[in-house]
């Protein structure tokens, strides 16, 4: 740790010095259940991550441990007894019986979590509709469910998780779900883009994490929740080219970037005290074992200028371009149907290209984002 002075101070607060001197005199059991009934919960996860990650704890995942002890506190509100007791089963059935799957093959991000906890507090809302318009769940008729839909659509497009579990397990009738598609933001101005990524390769005022950050987004249309996924591994320097495997093969980088890879490697941020010393994540979190968040991400880029979501669908719109849709997807992480839509849309010659296993990357992006030759080059 290299710099105790922020453990010792944060021992010295009431919370931490509690927890730890309860565990000390084994008033606090040791295990994750014990933790789960704590009140002060933010300071218990934090030392429960501390815990895991030194090995005295079993590693679990953290957000399905934190969406778990979400639900109980939200359940516990409920104050109708038959409300409570069908969200839970839903809960169970449904929605932790999904998290756990999710957690078999990879760490829950917080999208999945965030999901879930969306769809508890609008199923809720919809039970509490129908009490107050004197209809039972088993009695709701498709004039109810159109009503329902028909104000704040998407505030309460969560609950259509909840009304579809119910039709199939006839807790009412089957009712048709009307969806509404959200319009799609416009991709950033390639001017903006091209500008943005100068800006990047060369302002140094702008904080390493913010940089790289911005450039996997504008160059490599990585989204914020698989950006905060990457790890140092995902860097690979073979002495003489450099490349980022967002999916196979990796994809090149070109020199200028390379560079600041490799200075951004050397002081990555988070790994002075106790909880990230030795991360294997790209952008380390504050939490022990944990990346930062994709909203954390995402605000150093809205600081600057730079939307996320529109500079990913400029980026993606550039390079489908370029490369044909399937092999971009492989190489970049997309399911093929996505960037081969983004090619029809883009009027890119590679839009009939067919999907299959294909055996070139992404083109590394030198020479195509700025007003002179080789501003990206080596």
């Amino acid at each position: 740790m290299q710099r105790p002075i922020l453990g010792l101070g944060w021992i010295q607060n009431a919370q931490p010095r509690t927890l730890l001197r309860d565990l000390a005199t084994g008033r606090l059991a040791l295990t994750h259940e014990a933790f789960q009934q704590l009140p002060n919960w933010r300071t218990a996860a934090y030392l429960r991550d501390l815990l895991m990650q030194s090995g005295v704890l079993p590693l679990k995942d953290r957000q399905l441990l934190l969406f778990e002890r979400w639900l109980e506190i939200h359940l516990d509100a409920v104050t109708d007894p038959e409300h409570a007791r069908l969200l839970r089963r839903f809960a169970i059935w449904h929605q932790l019986r999904k998290l756990r799957a999710k957690v078999a093959n990879a760490p829950l991000g917080n999208s999945p979590a965030r999901e879930a906890r969306e769809q508890q507090i609008q199923a809720l809302a919809l039970l509490i509709w129908l009490t107050r318009r004197g209809t039972a769940l088993n009695d709701t008729q498709q004039a109810d469910l159109d009503t329902w839909q028909s104000k704040n659509y998407f505030t309460r497009r969560p609950s259509h998780a909840f009304l579809t579990w119910c039709m199939n397990n006839n807790n009412m009738p089957v009712l048709s779900i009307h969806t509404r598609q959200t319009a799609p933001q416009p991709p950033m101005s390639q001017h903006h883009r091209i500008s943005a990524i100068q800006r990047l390769l060369t302002e140094k005022t702008i904080s390493l994490p913010a940089r790289i950050a911005g450039l996997l987004v504008l160059l490599y249309a990585q989204p914020a929740t698989r950006i905060v996924k990457l790890t140092i591994s995902d860097i690979i320097n073979d002495g003489n080219t450099t490349t980022i495997r967002f999916g196979d093969p990796p994809t090149p980088v070109p020199a200028p970037i390379a560079r600041l890879l490799q200075e951004y490697l050397a002081n990555r941020p988070n790994l002075d005290t106790a909880t990230n010393p030795g991360s294997h994540w790209l952008f380390p979190g504050q939490r022990a074992g944990q990346p930062i968040h994709p909203v954390t991400l995402r605000s150093f880029l809205h600081k600057l200028g730079i939307p996320p979501q529109r500079g990913r669908t400029s980026a993606l719109r550039h390079l489908v371009l370029q490369i044909p849709a399937p092999v971009l997807a492989q190489a970049l992480g997309y399911h093929h149907t996505s960037t081969t839509r983004i090619a029809a849309q883009a009027g890119s010659p590679w839009a009939s290209y067919a999907a299959g296993k294909h055996n070139c990357g992404a083109p590394e992006p030198t020479r195509q984002y700025g007003t002179r030759p080789g501003v990206l080059g080596g």
